[in-house]
C-alpha cells in the first residue's frame, strides 16, 4: 500500500528526531547548542578570541599597520583602512553588561614604535572643563586606557580637547602622576564643547601610546593587559561609565 506524501514526511522528521536521540541529543539541545555558540560568537570583539580554557577572558590581536597614520583626529589615513583593518573593542558594556548608549568604542593597530588607539564617542553634550596636562580629567567626559602587567598598572586619560592625564600606579599603591607616559593625542569633534542647550554628535581621539613607556619593546607577540573606559553625563542624566576590559571579563592585546 502506497505511503501519503504526508504520511511519509512525518515518518522522516520522527526518524530523524529518534536518531539524535539515540546520539543523546534532543531538539531543543541542538536549538541551544546553536544559539550559545551564536551568543558566544557575537560577544567576542572584532579581532579577538577567547583564552584557551577560559570564557571570561579576551585576548585581542592588533594587526601591525598597512599604512601610514598622521595623528588628527581623523581616522581616514591607510593605517586605519587598508586591509586587515583595525582591532575593534565593539560596543563598551555597562556592569550589567549591556551595551552603553551613549555608543563608544575603540580600535588598536601598532607600529613605528607606537600603539595607535582611536578612541570614539558618541555624545549629546560635549562637556569638558580641564585645560592643563595631569589635570582631573575624571570629573569631564574623557576616556581611560589602562596597560597593566603584574604589580604595574600605566593609566593614560585624555579629553574631548585632547588633554592628558597619566599615571602609574605599582602594587596596588596611590597613583603617582610626575609619571609621563610620553603619549600623543589630537582630536576631531562634531558639536560644540560647553554648551548645553545644542545638539553634538560625537568627538574622536587618536592616541599614539610609546611602547617603550609601558614596558614593551613594539615587537610582534608582545602581550600585555589592557582596559578602556569611557564616562559621560548626558543630558539632564547622572554620569554614566561603561568599559572594555574591566568587571567580570578581563583583556589582553597581543600584538600580531
Amino acid at each position: 500500500m502506497a505511503v501519503p506524501r504526508r504520511s511519509r514526511s512525518a515518518i522522516a522528521l520522527a526518524a530523524a528526531v529518534l536518531v539524535a536521540a539515540g546520539a543523546g541529543l534532543t531538539v531543543r539541545r541542538l536549538f541551544a547548542a546553536r544559539a550559545s555558540r551564536a551568543a558566544a560568537a557575537s560577544a567576542v570583539p572584532s579581532g579577538s578570541s577567547l583564552a584557551p580554557g577560559s570564557t571570561d577572558y579576551v585576548v585581542l590581536h592588533v594587526p601591525h599597520i598597512p599604512g601610514g597614520i598622521n595623528l588628527d583626529g581623523d581616522t581616514d589615513d591607510q593605517g586605519w583602512t587598508m586591509p586587515p583593518g583595525p582591532a575593534r573593542t565593539g560596543g563598551f558594556l555597562l556592569a550589567n553588561g549591556a551595551t552603553a548608549r551613549p555608543y563608544s568604542e575603540t580600535r588598536l593597530v601598532w607600529g613605528d614604535g607606537y600603539l595607535y588607539l582611536s578612541l570614539y564617542a558618541a555624545d549629546e553634550d560635549v562637556e569638558t572643563r580641564t585645560t592643563k596636562h595631569d589635570g582631573p580629567l575624571w570629573l569631564d567626559d574623557s576616556f581611560r586606557v589602562t596597560f597593566w602587567r603584574p604589580g604595574t598598572e600605566y593609566v593614560i586619560e585624555v579629553s574631548p580637547k585632547a588633554v592628558i592625564t597619566d599615571s602609574i600606579r605599582e602594587d596596588g599603591g596611590a597613583y603617582d602622576y610626575s609619571w609621563e607616559s610620553g603619549a600623543h593625542a589630537s582630536h576631531e569633534l562634531d558639536g560644540t564643547m560647553n554648551k548645553p542647550d545644542d545638539e553634538d554628535e560625537e568627538w574622536v581621539i587618536e592616541l599614539a601610546v610609546p611602547f617603550g613607556s609601558i614596558g614593551l619593546k613594539g615587537e610582534a607577540g608582545e602581550s600585555i593587559g589592557f582596559s578602556v573606559r569611557r564616562c559621560d553625563t548626558p543630558k539632564q542624566a547622572s554620569r554614566v561609565c561603561a568599559s572594555f576590559g574591566e568587571g567580570a571579563t578581563h583583556a589582553r592585546l597581543v600584538l600580531d
